[in-house]
């Protein structure tokens, strides 16, 4: 059998090529835009914080000393509050990257 002449080199030895990388994601606004599901969700999340404060709180207001997890309770309860907060101000639709304004 005759030895192979060609020109191209084996692929053993050929340089592997790299990936193309993937294109970033848009940065979408929070709830897709959506002006109900942000009041919805926000006003929700308000009222479910509201309630699992005021419901620690109750037994204070008795005169009970407050114990660690009902101090816990009441920093959940603010937490959710803030974060109905947050989704009813959508920062992160509002922020633009500098880029575009530049088109």
């Amino acid at each position: 059998m005759a030895a192979s002449t060609s020109s191209s080199p084996p692929a053993s030895l050929a340089p592997a090529r790299a990936p193309a990388p993937a294109a970033a994601p848009g940065k979408n606004p929070l709830m897709g835009g959506c002006l109900s599901c942000r009041l919805l969700s926000g006003v929700g999340l308000l009222g479910a914080g509201g309630y699992v404060y005021w419901t620690a709180r109750r037994p204070l207001k008795l005169g009970c000393a407050p114990s660690p997890g009902t101090i816990f309770q009441m920093v959940v309860g603010i937490s959710i509050a803030c974060w109905g907060v947050v989704i009813l101000v959508d920062p992160v639709g509002k922020a633009h990257p500098i880029e575009s304004k530049k088109q």
